[in-house]
């Protein structure tokens, strides 16, 4: 069963919460900031209910120990406050609370915030266990391989895994912020007598979307770490427009603008996965190269065609072209496009195995404003 931490000065508050969740949760309570610092160090807990206005120390200096602390800067905290200004809402959620429930509360909405945030606690939890499960994974498989070239793509591979999971945390913090806002307005709706039976469909939808959304990403992010080395076909579009969906708000942070062209609708066959980690590389460092060069209207376009002999996907951006004095070394490993000391000279080489792998050629030439990379594959 979940524990829940009720803070408030006030036992009549204390007993209300409780007489909501109990049914559902194991409580715990305290009247004071202080026994609630000393409460957390002692005990673990999946959710904090927090009241702002107490005595000797409000609930904002709380978030504020309790998120310094990497002990506890990973429990959810909920503010459950009489305070009802949007700037008190503002203040709270700046601070590292993932809600804000005003008072006197609504029986149902406390008991749909705190079963939500604790789900989405759980699925962050899932995560990292995920990504330390891969680290030791790799670690495992490196200490197995005396290769160099299967060391150097795991450490890629390792590589990706940190940009990937910085994705997938970037494309759950607009679901998060959506889930709050509407859970937020749902009260002062529900005062104002604007809450019906059409409201809460649509409210019902609006959440199963954004919940829909960030499960799909966790989704993505499993199934391209997922070990799998079985050959089969693939469409390309669909192969690339999947490792779009996980670049997203990558891309989107960076400002960069990504356009498929799909001349010609051709499948791959091959590993899927380790396709994508070929097309997020060049992406990537294009991405670098942007920023590196404080590039203006970044862009980025993928052709995907055929010739007489060939299959091709093109990547094509303006980010100011490859030094010339290592284009022609550029797939060689520990040669890197990068500012000294910020690149490995793994991922390109790495991009270039796969593509050999699939009996392919990868090319890169100089064009206008930028860099295009070729990747040809047999017809046939």
């Amino acid at each position: 069963m979940y524990k829940v931490l009720i803070v408030d000065d006030s036992l009549v508050n204390i007993s209300l919460m409780q007489e909501i969740l109990s049914d559902e949760y194991d409580i715990d309570s305290v009247l004071s900031a202080k026994e609630a610092l000393q409460k957390v160090e002692e005990e673990q807990f999946d959710i904090i209910l927090l009241d702002i206005s107490m005595p000797e120390m409000d609930g904002y200096d709380v978030i504020k120990i309790l998120k310094s602390n990497d002990k506890t800067k990973d429990i959810p905290v909920i503010f459950v406050s009489a305070l009802s200004e949007n700037a008190d809402e503002i203040k709270g959620l700046e601070l590292g609370a993932v809600d804000y429930i005003t008072k006197p509360v609504i029986n149902s909405l406390v008991k749909a915030r705190v079963a939500t945030h604790i789900q989405l606690s759980e699925q962050k939890k899932e995560l990292s266990q995920y990504k330390n499960y891969l680290e030791h994974k790799v670690e495992e498989e490196i200490s197995k391989r005396k290769e160099q070239e299967k060391v150097l793509f795991q450490q890629s591979k390792l590589a990706a895994m940190g940009e990937m999971m910085d994705a997938v945390a970037h494309q759950w913090t607009q679901p998060l912020s959506l889930i709050g806002l509407r859970t937020s307005m749902l009260a002062s709706d529900y005062e104002y007598g604007e809450v019906d039976l059409e409201y809460l469909k649509d409210f019902e939808l609006n959440i199963s979307e954004q919940i829909q959304h960030m499960s799909e990403t966790l989704n993505e992010f499993r199934s391209f770490f997922r070990p799998n080395k079985k050959t089969e076909k693939f469409d390309v579009k669909s192969m690339i427009n999947s490792a779009l969906h996980l670049l997203a708000d990558e891309l989107m942070k960076n400002t960069i603008e990504v356009c498929v062209n799909e001349v010609d609708k051709f499948e791959i066959n091959g590993i899927e996965n380790e396709m994508k980690h070929l097309v997020l590389n060049i992406i990537n460092n294009a991405k670098d190269a942007f920023n590196e060069k404080d590039i203006k209207n970044r862009k980025i376009q993928i052709n995907i065609l055929k010739d007489k002999k060939h299959k091709k996907i093109e990547i094509i951006d303006n980010a100011g072209g490859i030094p010339e004095d290592i284009i022609d070394d550029i797939f060689k490993a520990n040669v890197t496009t990068k500012e000294e000391g910020k690149g490995t000279g793994i991922g390109l080489y790495m991009t270039d195995q796969i593509a050999q792998k699939h009996n392919g050629t990868l090319k890169a030439v100089n064009v206008l404003n930028g860099a295009k990379f070729i990747l040809e594959l047999p017809l046939n």
